[in-house]
């Protein structure tokens, strides 16, 4: 027999804590903020309206306040169970999963090094991107919010198709319309994005110059190869 738990019993300390984020955080289908995981533990403060609450009074008030105090002192009990948790999985080499932030989401990935044996049992092929793709999804990542006549300026082509390739991939969303004539659609990255590419937060992205640099070592390391494979022709 399973003996279940109340939200109470989780926060007398950390070790009783942590394990039961954790599998709220695998538990669920999408990666998860920690504002959702303070609401599923309660530790959201209710609301008050003054105005409707005619019997609101002075020790009300107190009450009040020590509540916001017990729910200040669970949220910090709740970010310090995230960073142990971060700690064990990022951190101890005896995990095949890791914890992953990305846009202040949390979810569950398996480490890089063991994407052979679950590709092998999941029969799966790494999703693969064409130059254009890329190249529009780096314009938007890197200049958005942007509409497609933007992106087609810069890439000097039509780039309806790749667009919504990208929409139907859930890498891209549509985010409004920018107010000038025609009204065009406004796009932006999703969190999905964030996903893929394990970023963080946009600050993540490389920048121009770093971009710049892995081009030129590229180019550099073509080069080289070029003039080896003429040396041996010769």
């Amino acid at each position: 027999m399973v003996l279940l738990n109340s939200l109470c019993d989780y926060f007398e300390d950390i070790d009783g804590l942590a394990p039961a984020i954790e599998a709220v955080i695998f538990a669920s289908d999408e990666p998860i903020s920690m504002e959702e995981i303070c609401e599923i533990f309660s530790v959201t403060p209710k609301k008050r309206n003054r105005k409707r609450d005619k019997g609101y009074s002075s020790a009300k008030c107190k009450t009040g306040s020590i509540e916001l105090n017990v729910h200040k002192q669970k949220k910090e009990m709740v970010s310090k169970a995230m960073e142990f948790i971060k700690s064990r999985f990022n951190e101890d080499i005896g995990h095949g999963i890791y914890l992953s932030v990305n846009n202040g989401n949390y979810s569950f990935k398996t480490k890089p090094e063991y994407y052979g044996v679950i590709s092998e049992f999941l029969k799966v092929k790494p999703q693969k991107f064409t130059k254009p793709q890329l190249e529009t999804l780096s314009i938007i990542a890197y200049k958005q919010p942007v509409i497609k006549s933007e992106v087609d300026l810069i890439r000097g082509v039509d780039s309806g198709g790749v667009v919504r390739f990208l929409l139907e991939k859930n890498l891209i969303r549509v985010a409004g319309r920018k107010d000038i004539i025609g009204r065009p659609l406004i796009y932006k990255t999703t969190n999905h994005f964030m996903d893929v590419f394990n970023l963080k937060d946009l600050g993540d992205l490389p920048s121009v110059k770093e971009i710049e640099e892995v081009i030129k070592k590229e180019k550099k390391a073509l080069d080289e190869g070029e003039q080896k494979e003429l040396l041996f022709d010769e």
